[in-house]
């Protein structure tokens, strides 16, 4: 028998279920309203996530640069950490060798 395991990622049960307060802006505001008057949720909150639901679904030539820019921006991310890593390998590897080379000369 397989068994399924339900994974959500972070953004997904974290930072989207907040809800949105309009106050914070007149476009924040202006989104808030029309998820809400769009979706029309029971208890009158919006997540975040109804609002990328909405986007995706009536915008989505936008959700998809900000996607590509995010993916983008982490690769080069990754590549950055993985120089740095590489560079502070190199350091210890260089410091362990010189050790070692000390401790064979007082031999």
């Amino acid at each position: 028998m397989t068994e399924t395991v339900e994974v959500k990622n972070e953004l997904e049960t974290d930072e989207a279920q907040k809800v949105v307060q309009a106050t914070e802006g007149p476009l924040k505001g202006m989104l808030v309203n029309y998820v809400g008057s769009v979706l029309t949720p029971e208890d009158g909150q919006v997540t975040v996530n109804m609002i990328i639901e909405t986007l995706a679904s009536e915008f989505p030539e936008f959700l998809l640069v900000v996607a590509r820019e995010n993916w983008l921006r982490g690769y080069e991310q990754a590549l950055v950490d993985v120089d740095n890593a590489q560079k502070e390998e190199a350091v210890v590897d260089t410091k362990v060798k010189k050790s070692s080379k000390k401790k064979a000369s007082k031999k």
